[in-house]
């Protein structure tokens, strides 16, 4: 039975805050708002704003950023491991980070060398591991039926909709070229496409010859 903890309510999710920015952000860091999303499913987290830092009004638009944290993910990673709970905290911690540069340095967040400083600094209480990167390969694919690769950096994108259009859409990390990959339920699919082709003269549009990308076979995470 999956923990009922790991999904914390708005309030719990806000004490936890609270406490983290007190001890590694001095209590400098303005009231955000703290979700559950259901629909991010190739992040565990992501701190998301509507303007850039320069323009937001901490008086009257606090509104125009805010933290998401990945329900399904984490809810899958509740189900397989105790440590769940801990990777809540780190999350919301790198997050904060997110939100540090955003409200304080008035920076767009990146993972460049302030948050480098800012996640050692954290990391030296030995109470949260920030990191820029996790590996949740088993709870991204299971969610995942659809995937694309930068052609030029190799960074992958994974989505449950087919959200992503190659001819219109480009790499957010070098503004490269998108291609298709095969995705694990495509992939059964391809494997059962002989058989159907001889019950049926009508072949699905992703079974046509150079239509199909081999996926790689793990998927490092890049939190938002």
């Amino acid at each position: 039975m999956r923990p009922a903890s790991i999904l914390l309510p708005f309030e719990e999710l806000q004490t936890h805050w609270q406490c983290l920015n007190a001890r590694y952000f001095a209590g400098s860091l303005p009231p955000i708002s703290i979700r559950w999303s259901r629909r991010l499913t190739s992040s565990v987290g992501m701190f998301a704003s509507r303007g850039g830092p320069k323009a937001w009004d901490p008086a009257g638009s606090r509104n125009r950023r805010e933290i998401r944290l990945s329900h399904p993910l984490f809810e899958r990673l509740a189900e397989r491991t105790s440590y769940a709970k801990q990777e809540l905290l780190n999350t919301l911690a790198h997050e904060m980070i997110h939100q540090w540069q955003f409200d304080v340095l008035k920076r767009r967040p990146d993972h460049g060398l302030e948050f480098l400083r800012k996640m050692t600094e954290v990391n030296r209480s030995g109470d949260v591991a920030v990191t820029t990167h996790h590996t949740l390969e088993k709870e991204v694919l299971a969610l995942s039926r659809f995937a694309w690769r930068c052609k030029d950096c190799g960074r992958v994108y994974r989505r449950q909709r087919n959200s992503i259009q190659p001819t219109q859409h480009h790499c957010g990390a070098c503004r490269g070229s998108l291609e298709e990959l095969m995705s694990p339920a495509r992939s059964i699919e391809h494997r059962l496409l002989p058989s159907l082709a001889r019950i049926s003269d009508t072949m699905h549009p992703s079974a046509r010859p150079g239509g199909l990308v081999k996926a790689p076979e793990q998927l490092t995470l890049e939190l938002a």
